[in-house]
């Protein structure tokens, strides 16, 4: 469900392995889900999906999109360090887990539908 997908966590998020997105290619649409998330504009919901993702042990995120996703994606980057210190100040996660989730790594692939080259 994109952004929001990761503020809301849960069972928001599924990983994606060779079975599970297989036999998508010739479907249309966003069968992986998308999302326009306010929340995640914003320091607080980019925290929420850190805390989220920490929990899930990922550290690799693949983002499509266009303008906003990849700029939210590079926002995201840039913040991941102080959102860990945030999170072991606040005692959402220890040292350890934030240790072993240090790195964040993103891959953006253009995926706008604007127009505009």
């Amino acid at each position: 469900q994109g952004y929001e997908g990761l503020v809301e966590g849960g069972d928001n998020i599924k990983q994606a392995n060779w079975l599970s997105v297989s036999n998508i290619i010739q479907l249309g649409g966003t069968v992986i889900g998308s999302a326009r998330c306010k929340a995640f504009t914003t320091r607080a919901g980019r925290l929420r999906a850190a805390r989220n993702l920490v929990e899930h042990g990922i550290t690799n995120l693949c983002v499509i999109g266009g303008d906003g996703s990849l700029t939210g994606a590079d926002i995201f980057r840039s913040e991941w360090a102080g959102l860990l210190e945030e999170l072991v100040r606040d005692g959402q996660i220890s040292e350890e887990v934030a240790r072993k989730n240090c790195r964040l790594n993103i891959v953006g692939l253009v995926g706008s539908i604007d127009n505009d080259f």
